[in-house]
């Protein structure tokens, strides 16, 4: 297994061409070295090629989904690759261990992601199914990157701010080359 490989992005953004955030985030990291981009939008039409996702997760060291929240979840390839691919990986030593990251933007301000907010939950609790199927499938959870009013128009600072963060987490997933299981929330 490479401890030291790559850092797999699986981007699901229905037209990343459109995005601000998102866009912007994914063009920043897109060029590093150890980066693999796969736009899921890009392959919509296609059926997962099981084998493929197989070596692309065993030469990686880290995951990563990005993606918008919509409707308080991701987008549908992410859902779908879950569903036709994840269910397989999961069950395969090749994930034990590695770290994924959850990086996402939203609509509302992030007092809105409170009990008392227009939300009524904050960001943690609604990514908890991924967390949690990333922890059931033995990989270890890495803190979220949320880029909240991500459509507002003084968003420019704060996704710099989260771009330079995501870089940062990247460099760091590609050069640490201990992978701890974890199961703690």
């Amino acid at each position: 297994m490479n401890e030291s490989g790559k850092v797999l992005i699986l981007l699901a953004h229905p037209n990343i061409n459109t995005s601000r955030a998102n866009k912007e985030m994914i063009d920043f990291v897109r060029d590093e070295d150890g980066v693999v981009v796969i736009d899921l939008y890009e392959h919509a039409t296609e059926e997962f090629d099981l084998d493929f996702w197989s070596r692309q997760m065993s030469e990686a060291s880290a995951l990563i989904f990005q993606f918008p929240l919509y409707w308080m979840s991701a987008p549908y390839m992410l859902k779908r690759w879950q569903d036709e691919v994840f269910i397989h990986l999961s069950k395969s030593p090749i994930i034990l261990g590695k770290p994924c990251l959850v990086v996402t933007s939203t609509g509302s301000e992030q007092e809105s992601y409170r009990s008392r907010g227009r939300n009524r939950y904050t960001i943690d609790e609604i990514l908890r199914p991924y967390q949690a199927s990333i922890l059931h499938a033995g990989m270890t959870w890495r803190t979220p990157i949320v880029i909240y009013a991500a459509g507002a128009e003084d968003a420019g600072k704060r996704i710099s701010i989260c771009a330079s963060k995501y870089k940062t987490t990247i460099e760091e997933l590609l050069t640490n080359n201990q992978r701890i299981i974890s199961s703690e929330w």
